[in-house]
């Protein structure tokens, strides 16, 4: 285990000092600087400042942003990238969670228009076809983009439901000190959209979703650090699947950052610009829910580590907020809610991209230290296919089923295998040789998906 001490260096370069009495300590201020106070008995007082720029030890603060696109790009509203796009370049998501897609193309609109304009190097995750309740006429699907500056994806894949898919990332930072030998932290990210609507039924399958995450953290590494973000449709914090997430005797305990609870749903709940649906007062071109601003569905959870200080990724508190909602806007459109810190032509975005607001937290990477838990020097899974045949290297002895899609979502091969530790080899039927296709290798405790080309012999 390497352990990397970090501090969070002053913004904008300010440093700042205090009158005091006698003493000798360290504090820090707003603006996020340490320095020690020194006094004498006359009061005249002596500060270092400890500015650590350039010494944070590969410090990074991203912005993590969660939307629901509403069936993007398919709605009823021609363009909408060009609408996100005003959203995107105002956030500057480094890590931006997305529901409601409908297919591979608007995930691909999202990364190479409305991401067109910022800087850094941004890369989509593979977009799979909903796997989970294949009878459904209304499929939709999770994704994420991500600034490959910053941060690497080590794995992805999907948990199934009786719904929708939960998509798991397995993520890892890109420490700026691992040339000098330092070690990097990884962290899973789950993108998830419960089951929508009142009544019980709906409260149960919302809640059976949950249950499936939170049973599958058991597999996890231990003491990893998690993100579970996405739209929970939930409309109060005693509903089953809110309070499961954040059940204390899970595997890995999940924090609200805000920890605002009550009946979100109710017109005497305060603070109501936590609320994110709906962005309109009524339904717009026969497409997404009305009713005004007068729900808090959309949430970004947290595992507790990161709101510890010593932490290698810690939350920067006070970030958490609904893009848009100034509290203003109750049960009417987010244009209502003018006067704040959103300009008029940013409400008018956000009313006609979706019917949720988006949520945002920004995280800082690199911070305290880096434990034997969060450290992991290999990938233990490689899948390559070759023409006629595909390898799956893998880890550990154990059943497996083994599907390929085309990117229509077809099935074009399936087969349950017995996986041995190391290499493994299949023969494939014939496949068309100028398309990707989507290999998953499904186990009892994941599911690992790579987009890959046929390479020849």
């Amino acid at each position: 285990m390497r352990i990397v001490f970090g501090h969070r260096s002053c913004q904008n370069g300010k440093r700042e000092g205090s009158k005091a009495k006698v003493f000798v300590r360290t504090i820090q201020d707003k603006s996020g600087c340490y320095f020690h106070l020194v006094s004498n008995k006359t009061g005249f007082l002596f500060f270092f400042m400890l500015i650590f720029t350039g010494f944070a030890f590969g410090q990074q603060q991203a912005t993590i942003m969660c939307y629901n696109v509403l069936n993007f790009p398919t709605g009823n509203i021609a363009g909408r990238e060009d609408t996100l796009w005003k959203v995107i370049n105002h956030v500057q998501p480094d890590i931006f969670l997305i529901q409601e897609l409908k297919n591979d193309s608007g995930l691909q609109l999202i990364l190479t228009e409305s991401f067109a304009d910022l800087d850094g190097s941004y890369r989509a995750t593979t977009f799979v076809p909903q796997q989970s309740n294949p009878s459904s006429n209304f499929k939709l699907q999770q994704a994420m983009i991500y600034n490959e500056d910053l941060f690497g994806l080590a794995t992805e894949g999907f948990l199934q439901t009786g719904v929708r898919d939960l998509n798991k990332f397995k993520m890892y930072y890109k420490d700026p000190l691992l040339e000098n030998g330092a070690d990097t932290a990884f962290f899973y990210v789950f993108v998830v959209h419960l089951k929508s609507s009142q009544g019980s039924a709906n409260e149960a399958a919302r809640l059976a979703m949950a249950q499936t995450l939170t049973t599958h953290q058991q597999f996890l590494t231990d003491g990893a650090s998690l993100i579970v973000a996405g739209d929970f449709n939930v409309y109060d914090s005693e509903e089953p699947a809110y309070q499961e997430l954040l059940d204390p005797s899970n595997t890995i305990v999940l924090k609200d950052p805000i920890e605002t609870p009550g009946n979100w749903s109710s017109a005497s709940f305060e603070p109501k610009e936590v609320l994110t649906q709906s962005t309109r007062s009524s339904s717009i071109f026969g497409d997404g829910a009305g009713g005004g601003v007068d729900d808090r569905f959309d949430f970004i959870l947290l595992s507790e580590d990161m709101f510890q200080p010593w932490n290698t990724i810690v939350y920067e508190p006070g970030s958490y907020y609904a893009m848009g909602n100034t509290g203003t806007c109750y049960n009417q459109s987010v244009t209502n809610c003018s006067g704040g810190e959103w300009t008029d032509e940013m409400l008018r975005s956000l009313y006609y991209m979706s019917d949720h607001l988006p949520v945002i937290l920004k995280l800082n990477f690199g911070v305290g230290t880096v434990g034997v838990s969060n450290v992991e020097n290999t990938e233990k899974e490689t899948i390559i296919v070759l023409d006629g045949s595909l390898t799956v290297s893998w880890l550990k002895a154990e059943t497996a089923v083994i599907t390929i899609h085309d990117m229509l979502g077809r099935v074009v091969f399936t087969k349950e295998v017995e996986l041995t530790s190391g290499q493994n080899r299949f023969a494939l039927p014939e496949l068309e040789p100028t398309q990707p296709i989507l290999v998953s290798v499904r186990t009892g405790t994941e599911v690992i998906t790579r987009k890959v080309l046929l390479q020849p012999y």
